[in-house]
């Protein structure tokens, strides 16, 4: 297998340069500040996880609860620790550097699939994406997958449709197979390379992996379509698509005739978790095309329409992948899926971003065609003034903008992919206030828990729904949360009488879990809101600070 960025010919000195600039870039918006904002709830997850595979070999919670999920992510997170030490920055640095990491492959990608240009523009939106930079600052995994979705795609580009015979012959051991092989140019050992990945990510990092699938599948029955009409002869049936799609088919048959599979995968698409159900975003079929045509993302969505439409026109048939890939996902997520969240869109987001480039430098060089054919700008300085005019959009959109700030946010605000919740200043507040005996119930016990506050209760429906479905309980039966172990409040009265048997006590909750209705009812939160007084708060107000009695005074 030839160099990565070898695939189209030699890389300039000045294509170097640019992506550099754009690494450096990239780096500095996804690694500058990285530790600066307290723990989102479910980031202290792998954090857990880590550090317990460092000490016991297992991915134990403090519950003694077993995390499961990436397990990729949580073997390279561990290894950051025992190098950098355990904090906010080094959990989050993985995500980073395979945010970084993507760069580089949507790079690649976009050159093989159309030209040069759109690989550095694709590049470029990359890495100023509020959506990629937001989630690279968070210790999440879906960064991860994106990287190892981008891989898969390229080395299944090399091995389906490699560009010559004679590197479609590699690793071919029956002289009849090899020859046709080579007349399909298809390249055994990239497609191996391919299905390595694809099993790693699905069995290591997210089951959303098996998505792709399903894009790369719409795509070679597109392209038996077009062969079919296209040709004549044998070869209208009889050729790598056709076969393929045949396979695909057959394949899908067995899998749906087999019972396991057919229950994991119905299991998997109708499963609701707590936090997604009753009057949640989640439960909105639009949600992820109101996300991608929201002004935040302006002017990508009308880019990404004009860029399938030219796609198809001018017949880029390998612009059917990215087309394919990307819309596969997001149209299982909204029609499919019980629930979705832009979250889940992450990984095949870069392939949305390829199509918008693509469309985008199409009009630019349609425009400047018309500008010398029609001589409107004789001098050509005026014709590259009125084109870089043109391309100042991306400069002045507001996803640019936005961009531009996360890295400098203080605590407790937005980077538009998560909002941190201030626990680390919730603990300075209750360190400096709170008596040895005080009662101390928390909405998010593991977050209080890492930045040292003692939980007696935890207060999440959201968390004791889970301890219910997995029958997660304390030797006395009482159902305790999954993740800290702390013993869940199972009912209002059970507050009532919690918070009246005791003198002194503190209530920490998330301002998003009082307000949302699948982690506090509405009956408890009118206990907590009318019984319990005015909060003190954070200086953002994301974690609200209740206290009995109310004289804050005493210390």
């Amino acid at each position: 297998m030839r160099g990565f960025f070898r695939s189209q010919g030699h890389v300039s000195k000045g294509v170097i340069v640019l992506l550099v600039l754009l690494v450096i870039c990239g780096g500095f918006l996804r690694l500058w500040n990285l530790g600066g904002q307290s723990f989102w709830v479910d980031e202290v997850d792998a954090l857990y996880a880590a550090k317990s595979w460092l000490d016991t070999g297992t991915f134990a919670m403090p519950s003694g609860y077993i995390y499961t999920r990436a397990p990729l992510y949580t073997y390279t997170t561990g290894l950051l620790y025992t190098v950098l030490g355990v904090g906010e920055t080094t959990t989050r640095l993985t995500s980073a550097v395979f945010g970084i990491l993507s760069i580089l492959l949507v790079y690649a990608l976009g050159k093989r699939i159309f030209n040069r240009n759109v690989g550095l523009l694709s590049a470029f939106l990359m890495t100023f994406s509020h959506f990629e930079v937001g989630w690279s600052r968070t210790a999440r995994m879906y960064t991860l997958l994106q990287c190892l979705t981008l891989v898969f795609i390229y080395a299944f580009i090399r091995g389906f449709e490699a560009l010559s015979g004679s590197d479609a012959t590699v690793s071919s051991f029956i002289s009849r197979i090899r020859q046709r092989l080579g007349e399909w140019r298809i390249s055994p050992l990239w497609l191996i390379v391919a299905i390595v990945v694809l099993g790693f990510s699905y069995q290591y990092v997210h089951l959303l992996s098996i998505f792709i699938l399903g894009g790369l599948f719409f795509y070679v029955i597109t392209r038996a379509v077009i062969v079919f009409f296209e040709n004549s002869g044998p070869e209208r049936i009889w050729n790598k698509y056709a076969v393929a799609s045949v396979l695909g088919v057959v394949v899908f048959l067995v899998l749906y005739l087999i019972p396991y599979t057919r229950g994991a995968a119905s299991y998997f698409l109708s499963y609701t978790p707590a936090w997604a159900s009753g009057l949640s975003s989640a439960q909105n079929p639009m949600v992820l095309f109101e996300f991608l045509i929201s002004s935040q993302r302006f002017p990508l969505a009308a880019f990404f329409f004009i860029g399938s439409l030219q796609m198809i026109s001018r017949k880029n048939t390998l612009g059917w992948i990215p087309f394919w890939v990307f819309l596969f996902p997001v149209f299982i997520l909204s029609f499919v899926f019980t629930h979705r969240v832009s979250t889940y869109m992450l990984y095949v987001y870069p392939f949305f971003l390829m199509l918008s480039a693509f469309g985008f430098l199409n009009l630019l060089g349609s425009e400047k065609d018309m500008l010398e054919r029609e001589k409107i700008f004789k001098q050509s300085w005026l014709r590259t003034a009125f084109l870089a005019l043109f391309f100042g959009i991306f400069l002045i959109s507001p996803w640019l903008r936005i961009t531009l700030h996360i890295p400098f946010l203080e605590d407790g605000k937005t980077n538009l992919a998560v909002t941190s919740e201030e626990w680390r200043e919730a603990a300075r507040i209750i360190n400096a206030h709170q008596q040895k005996d005080d009662l101390i119930i928390t909405s998010l016990p593991q977050v209080a828990m890492y930045y040292g506050i003692r939980s007696d209760y935890c207060l999440n429906w959201n968390s004791l729904k889970q301890s219910q479905e997995q029958r997660f309980v304390d030797v006395q039966g009482q159902y305790i949360d999954v993740y800290a172990g702390v013993v869940c409040v199972a009912s209002l009265e059970a507050l009532k009488a919690i918070v009246g048997a005791h003198a002194r006590g503190w209530l920490l909750i998330s301002r998003y879990n009082l307000e949302d209705v699948n982690y506090t009812p509405e009956r408890v939160r009118d206990y907590i809101t009318g019984t319990l007084d005015t909060p003190m708060q954070t200086k953002n107000g994301t974690v609200l600070i209740y206290r009995w009695p109310q004289e804050w005074g005493e210390s």
